[in-house]
């Protein structure tokens, strides 16, 4: 998947024209939610009709897989996530990361270079599961969970809650390896649960079979 940023719609529009030709992709992951664009970023698509319109714009140019990347910082995110899959997404990205700061007591300056940044990691994860949670029931389309897992187990969290996939991002500035530890590590977590297959957890939050012991 090639991941796409722009400030506007005709700027997506050029992008996805620029590579229609290229191979070796199968699809795009359409940024709608960067915090860190000083022109406004996920505020200009904190819109729903402005998702809607935009997806279907695009939509119009591939037939490859497009995906929208949600935006958490937003009043209603099944709201978006309800506009992406009207204008024509085939999978929804949820979340990108949560609008945060950090200050410098000492010289009373912001840490990051400006007066916020996207918060991302572990301390995330929570507030992630809930909106995979919200959005996950409220679309047909599969959601892709992104947002603090780092463990398998974190993995099969995001899975239970309904997502399809599980990306995993930050957790491989530490180790560039996590991915792979993850994939390894998922067999086992599975066979002691007793999960045979993903689709017997998908989306089963709340639905622990009769007699099972509380963990």
């Amino acid at each position: 998947m090639v991941s796409l940023g722009g400030q506007n719609a005709e700027e997506l529009e050029a992008l996805v024209i620029a590579l229609e030709a290229e191979d070796g992709f199968a699809g795009y992951e359409i940024n709608f939610s960067c915090p860190n664009v000083k022109a406004g970023g996920a505020r200009y698509w904190a819109d729903a009709e402005r998702m809607r319109e935009t997806v279907a714009r695009l939509r119009r140019l591939t037939q490859r897989s497009l995906w929208a990347k949600l935006s958490p910082n937003v009043t209603d995110p099944v709201e978006m996530a309800r506009a992406a899959e009207a204008g024509g997404a085939d999978a929804m990205t949820v979340c990108n990361t949560f609008v945060g700061t950090a200050v410098r007591l000492e010289t009373r300056e912001f840490l990051l270079g400006a007066s916020t940044g996207g918060l991302s990691g572990p301390a995330i994860k929570p507030l992630a599961l809930a909106q995979v949670y919200q959005v996950s029931g409220a679309v047909r389309a599969p959601v892709v969970a992104s947002g603090g897992a780092v463990t398998a187990r974190d993995v099969l969290e995001f899975i239970l809650v309904g997502a399809a996939a599980v990306q995993v991002g930050t957790a491989h500035f530490q180790d560039p390896a996590t991915g792979i530890r993850i994939a390894r590590d998922l067999i086992g977590v599975c066979e002691r649960l007793g999960i045979r297959h993903l689709a017997e957890l998908r989306g089963q939050v709340g639905t622990a079979p009769a007699g099972a012991a509380a963990g």
